[in-house]
């Protein structure tokens, strides 16, 4: 099973591939917050800070939250993330 590290808590948890990131961090008490839950309002972004690879492909919503947002590469909404191997992040705010 994947392993994801929760940087900012120091916490490296397993999770099932294809599972939410969003659903990994509140499980498991993660800090990360969030908001709509949709990938409208970008609460929840976070750096990919390794395994950007990963991780699944960024869909047109999130695509257009993170460019009005001004993300920078390996931004990511964890709401609209699921998890296809290992993989590290931090809170991007």
């Amino acid at each position: 099973m994947p392993k994801v590290n929760f940087k900012d808590d120091d916490l490296i948890v397993e999770a099932e591939i294809g599972a939410n990131l969003k659903e990994v961090a509140q499980a498991e008490g993660a800090s990360i917050p969030f908001g709509c839950e949709q990938g409208v309002c970008g609460t929840c972004l976070v750096k990919i800070v390794e395994g950007e690879e990963n991780v699944s492909d960024v869909s047109d919503q999130e695509k257009e939250t993170l460019e009005s947002m001004g993300a920078e590469p390996g931004e990511r909404l964890a709401c609209q993330c699921q998890i296809e191997g290992d993989i590290t992040v931090t809170s991007a705010h």
